[in-house]
């Protein structure tokens, strides 16, 4: 692991700065040598004159100590790519970690980890456990990234009034828009996605078009990568389709699919939406949404000139 001393010591030496100047009225000289080969700590407020010291910004330094540590103390992404990939090898391992630790965090991991996989239909979570979900989100006061992504999975497992107003009090407070994070669009999309997913299942057709397009307005404000923008046309998609405009709404599900397939997302992925769009069309429909027809092989696309044509 990455000490922070030793990122500050990456930032120092690149900007060609030494100890001395460094250290020159905030820590002695050996004590900043100290810290940059991880044998003190420093308080905070030392940390942000030192780094002001050497023209360095908290979220630059919190970004390059996050990058060599990305598989030591940040595991959410690593969950994620699991979960979305259909990974549950992965998952049921790092379910046995967590549940050999010990503490209430701990406790919170494997119960979001088993969602996950309940999601995938390999597990389950009990009553006991989603007691202690809402006993935690009612007493939490300050939402980090953890809290909205446990939020995020535990759309579809609690009780609907009691989430729902959680949603609306996270909404009216703006903490989904928070900069918790460089990847916060992301968790809120996710946050989102599974809402309206969770309004369309009951059949609260009019909830999940309000929330389509309120991620529609803030969705054009982002960049768009082709995952969520894939995942932005199934949501309308779907949304149409359970509203009686089926062609309409087949023909968005279908383009979502299509960005799906041309951005080489995983097999496993492609299933598990189709999979979960069987809850709702039919046989046949399924094949139309998933039918990639129209893009022709690589050795198919010359034309008579020799070059190939998209």
């Amino acid at each position: 692991m990455t000490e922070i001393g030793e990122v500050f010591r990456i930032f120092r030496t690149g900007k060609n700065i030494t100890l001395k100047e460094a250290s020159k009225n905030i820590v002695s000289y050996p004590f900043l040598s100290k810290f940059e080969r991880g044998l003190t700590d420093i308080s905070f407020t030392h940390l942000l004159e030192l780094l002001d010291r050497i023209n360095v910004q908290l979220s630059e330094f919190e970004f390059l100590y996050q990058k060599y540590n990305a598989n030591n103390n940040d595991l959410l992404p690593s969950f994620q790519k699991a979960y979305q990939t259909g990974d549950t090898t992965t998952l049921k391992n790092h379910l046995r970690i967590w549940q050999h630790k010990q503490g209430s965090f701990a406790k919170l991991q494997v119960i979001q980890i088993k969602m996950m996989l309940a999601t995938l239909n390999v597990a389950s979570i009990n009553h006991d456990e989603l007691l202690v979900l809402e006993a935690y989100f009612k007493n939490i006061r300050n939402w980090t990234f953890f809290e909205l992504y446990l939020f995020g999975h535990a759309i579809p497992f609690l009780e609907e009034k009691f989430m729902f107003n959680l949603f609306q009090e996270l909404h009216q407070k703006g903490i989904l828009y928070d900069n918790l994070r460089y990847d916060n669009f992301s968790m809120l999309f996710y946050i989102y996605n599974n809402m309206i997913l969770f309004m369309l299942d009951h059949n609260h057709l009019e909830t999940a078009d309000l929330l389509i397009q309120k991620l529609t307005v803030y969705f054009r404000q982002q960049e768009k990568d082709y995952y969520h923008r894939a995942r932005l046309f199934n949501l309308q998609g779907l949304a149409l389709y359970l509203d009686g405009k089926k062609n309409l709404g087949l023909t968005l599900i279908q383009k979502s699919n299509l960005i799906s397939h041309l951005s080489d997302q995983s097999s496993t992925f492609m299933n598990n939406e189709k999979n979960y769009l069987s809850h709702y069309l039919t046989a046949n429909e399924l094949v139309q949404v998933f039918d990639f027809s129209i893009v022709l092989p690589i050795d198919e696309t010359n034309n008579t000139n020799g070059k190939k044509r998209l």
